[in-house]
């Protein structure tokens, strides 16, 4: 028998990515029984799940039970001012650690290439997370990795990422080519530099498109 924190820990796993992903929209309601029905588990799993996405700030607990969380503007602020600060610094650590065969790596996600603007944006959105994920680990600081992931997992950065407009996701690219650019040539204070702007750039479209 699958032992019961296994259970837990795959339905936090699903939840958060089906919250993310806005499968499982902000405001719903969980009702731990039709959770654990589709995903074909017990009731306690389902409730010891919520309880781990309630402390990552996914879920808020409500008399009526648990509710996704919709971040007002004021907590997105803070989400990306903490997010720039820890980019920043995991692009400077990587423009410092990277070699050359991680750079080549990077450069081969291919996030900063002009095109992009006139593909789906489902591509940017997977494109962005995957040079994101890339330069976090170029860092070479897993402990900032996992920071930083716990900061930015939330369903409003797939959504507004969708609806970018092309110059939106024109400056977007640009900026992956800026901080790319700048951890080929070795340049931290650069890498940081762009990454931070990059990320506050984020933010105002972001800002912009909740109104």
């Amino acid at each position: 028998m699958t032992p019961a924190v296994s259970l837990a820990e795959e339905a936090v796993r699903q939840l958060r990515s089906d919250i993310i992903a806005g499968r499982i929209r902000p405001n719903t309601h969980l009702v731990a029984g039709e959770l654990a029905e589709r995903l074909d588990i017990s009731r306690t799993p389902v409730r010891e799940a919520l309880q781990v996405l309630a402390s990552e700030g996914l879920v808020v607990a409500t008399r009526r039970g648990f509710v996704v969380h919709e971040h007002s503007a004021a907590e997105i602020k803070n989400i990306y001012e903490v997010r720039a600060a820890l980019e920043a610094m995991a692009a400077r650590l990587a423009a410092e650690r990277a070699d050359a065969a991680t750079v080549q790596a990077l450069a081969a996600i291919g996030a900063d290439d002009p095109a992009i603007v006139d593909r789906p944006r489902e591509e940017l959105v997977t494109l962005n997370e995957a040079f994101h994920e890339a330069v976090m680990a170029a860092s070479g600081n897993p402990r900032l990795a996992a920071v930083n992931e716990r900061n930015s997992q939330h369903f409003f950065n797939h959504e507004i990422a969708r609806l970018y407009t092309r110059e939106e996701a024109a400056t977007a690219v640009a900026g992956h080519a800026k901080i790319l650019e700048a951890i080929t040539n070795r340049d931290p204070d650069a890498a940081a530099a762009a990454a931070r702007q990059h990320v506050l750039e984020a933010l105002d479209v972001t800002l912009q498109k909740l109104r």
